[in-house]
């Protein structure tokens, strides 16, 4: 009985190592005994100044002696829409062997010579700053020492550099890895799971296994098994054996130029400052030689906190800065509100109400509840109102659940194109808030909900389907240039193929479900004959309440608008989505506090058309955004080269400024139509 008791344990705990028995490399702790090999992994090429990312052996670059393999455990919808295209390497290293003057290349040990159109495409990379990605055990390279603390990391290490009209490649490598001792304790966990599992298989099953592996009698129970002494036989893992994590990978990049098939002296990047190395120069016919060198050291970073020096942003006191001078705008729009709501609107009504108990009284009089029996008259272009309030609806549900999880650590950066996949799903899921928020606003304004399925119908396909488009004409344009940036044929046909399987039904079942919900009625009954707007004051005028709504939520944003700006587009790590969704939420509510106010004056100045005029002063924050990126592109994104690059910058922005436009824009909609129904509903009709 006690027997069955343990198999059926063994079996609940294989069921959930089965579950989480696939991993990526690097999110799971890999060690590595003394003399074990590592290989290395290539990312595409990147360059700050084209934003086209390349395959890393599209330059004349030497291909692992077995053939290039991708990586497939690294493939996503991120990955593949950043570009990133990740294959194995020629640089091999083994544990705690320091090696000199390796050659990469093998078996000639050099890179055939250069064609023209390899000096070529090797010039322009070098022209234009484009780095080498090298990763080991999912942990980016860098020319930066990560145990020095930097500021910022930036990944890679360039191409080549140009002086005096001519180009070099930096074609000798000097390695620094980081490595943290340990007792084998993740490797003994692992080993111990994959037992559990095959002891659960069954019990007759496992009892031959153990006898197997222990070559003990038939009749011995699995109580009388240890576990160390299966260890100590299977894998030599005993507390005597030390093992060692990665924890660092750090690069310095030369130039050395070396005779082809020559013996290889063992030169430094670091030589003597009085005889450096000659470079190797680009040139036609040459015969590159690639080599390396490989340093240990042991150090105190743990596995837990070897990304720590990735993720580091410049400036963390601003980061609080900028929160605490949120709070206070928070704060001072929120009094506002406050006075607005408890002392202004309660005198007005006391007001009013005291006038209609006044039959003889002749005073007119003027503002807010002037516009009573027109404030909920239908707006025009109503489906368009509707189909962008959808769409606003599913962008910033979608963008705050992904920012949540990030913030949460579930999105770790070790697992590349996370973030942006776990931004697809959410956006594809949450189709169904789409389709439910634009056939209810469709029901309260139309006053009806026939007709609802074209409502549908658009704001499935209103957003998604100009963006594919968008990136279709994109993806052409790319394709031609031989980047790796391109999204494959069958990677889009997929994208498009969710958006027909999942979204769009999604989004059709959340509007049959608001279809099914009673239409809110009115606090106030709309004339027949619209209402007379006088001309507005300068203070009330659309245009001033326009600019003025923008400015308040965009000074909110503005210091990790920079930093969120140099990671996209600089090619930095940035992972610091606490501070991100906190900006946000207080973004969010800024923006509700100022559409409340600009709809009040709106309204104290008898002007009812509040419709579309708080959804435009909600995405006013896209204007002082798009001021900013063009700022971003003359100041910081000047050396930005060739049309392309320009037009993939200025594309991309459009579609980011756009879904801000619509988030927001359903931000202060939705809040000025809440405002403006409550206020309303507190007037006593006559």
């Amino acid at each position: 009985m006690k027997q069955r008791i343990v198999l059926l344990a063994a079996l609940a705990l294989a069921t959930v190592a089965s579950a989480a028995g696939y991993y990526l490399p690097g999110t799971y702790p890999q060690e590595f005994f003394i003399g074990q090999q590592l290989q290395a992994e290539v990312n595409s090429l990147t360059s700050a100044e084209t934003e086209l990312p390349f395959n890393y052996y599209s330059l004349p670059f030497c291909s692992p002696i077995e053939g290039t393999k991708k990586s497939f455990n690294t493939i996503n919808p991120g990955t593949i829409l950043m570009g990133s295209r990740i294959q194995n390497s020629p640089y091999n290293y083994t544990m705690l062997v320091e090696e000199r003057g390796k050659l990469v290349c093998q078996p000639d040990g050099y890179y055939p010579s250069l064609t023209t159109e390899d000096v070529t495409n090797l010039n322009e990379k070098i022209d234009q700053k484009y780095r080498v990605r090298l990763i080991l055990d999912n942990l980016p390279v860098t020319t930066y020492d990560l145990e020095e603390n930097p500021e910022s990391v930036r990944p890679g290490y360039e191409v080549g550099y140009e002086k005096d009209g001519k180009r070099y490649v930096n074609n000798h490598l000097m390695f620094k890895i980081l490595v943290h001792q340990t007792n084998g304790q993740y490797t003994k966990a692992r080993e111990n799971m994959a037992e559990i599992e095959a002891a659960a298989i069954v019990e007759g099953g496992a009892r031959r296994m153990l006898k197997q592996l222990k070559g003990k009698s038939s009749d011995e129970t699995l109580d009388d098994i240890d576990a160390d002494d299966e260890f100590s036989d299977l894998g030599v893992l005993d507390d005597s054996n030390s093992m060692y994590m990665v924890v660092g990978f750090e690069v310095m990049a030369c130039s050395i130029k070396r005779k082809a098939g020559a013996r290889v002296e063992p030169l430094s990047c670091v030589g003597n400052d009085d005889r450096p190395p000659e470079p190797q120069e680009v040139t036609k016919d040459s015969r590159i030689v690639y080599t390396f060198d490989v340093y240990w050291e042991e150090s105190d970073i743990s596995w837990a906190s070897r990304w720590d020096a990735y993720l580091n942003m410049p400036g963390g006191r601003v980061h609080w800065f900028s929160i605490l001078n949120s709070l206070m705008v928070v704060l001072v729009m929120s009094s506002i509100v406050a006075m607005i709501m408890m002392r202004t609107i309660r005198r007005d009504l006391q007001r009013y109400e005291g006038l209609l108990g006044d039959a003889g009284n002749d005073m007119e009089e003027s503002g807010w509840k002037m516009v009573s029996g027109d404030v909920f008259r239908p707006p025009k272009n109503a489906v368009l109102l509707c189909v962008q309030i959808g769409s606003g609806v599913q962008i910033i549900t979608s963008a705050f659940a992904t920012l949540f999880f990030a913030a949460l650590g579930f999105l770790s950066p070790a697992s590349r194109g996370a973030l942006l996949t776990a931004l697809l799903v959410m956006y594809l899921l949450l189709a169904v808030a789409a389709g439910f928020s634009s056939v209810w606003l469709w029901g309260i304004i139309h006053r009806s909900y026939e007709g609802w399925y074209a409502v549908a119908w658009r704001v499935a396909c209103y957003f998604p389907g100009i963006s594919l488009l968008l990136l279709s004409v994109l993806n052409v344009l790319i394709h031609h240039t031989g980047s790796s940036g391109a999204i494959p044929l069958g990677a889009f046909f997929s994208l498009v193929s969710l958006w027909f399987l999942i979204s769009i039904p999604l989004c059709f079942s959340g509007g049959m479900i608001a279809a099914k919900q009673p239409i809110i009625t009115y606090p106030t009954r709309t004339n027949q004959i619209p209402r007379h707007v006088p001309p507005p004051h300068w203070a009330s005028h659309p245009y001033v309440l326009f600019a003025a709504a923008g400015l308040l939520p965009f000074g909110t944003i503005f210091v990790e608008l920079y930093f969120a700006m140099t990671s996209i587009w600089q090619g930095y790590f940035y992972y610091i989505f606490g501070f991100c969704f906190v900006v946000g939420a207080l973004t969010v509510i800024i923006t509700i506090e100022v559409a409340i106010v600009t709809t009040y004056v709106q309204l104290c100045a008898e002007d009812y058309q509040w419709w579309w005029r708080s959804f435009l002063r909600g995405g006013s924050l896209a204007l002082y955004m798009a001021l900013y990126a063009v700022g971003f592109l003359f100041n910081t994104l000047h050396l930005l080269s060739g049309f392309l690059s320009v037009l993939l910058y200025l594309s991309y922005m459009v579609l980011i400024l756009w879904a801000v436009y619509l988030a927001m824009g359903t931000v202060g909609f939705a809040s000025s139509f809440l405002f403006t129904y409550k206020i309303f509903a507190s007037v006593k009709a006559d």
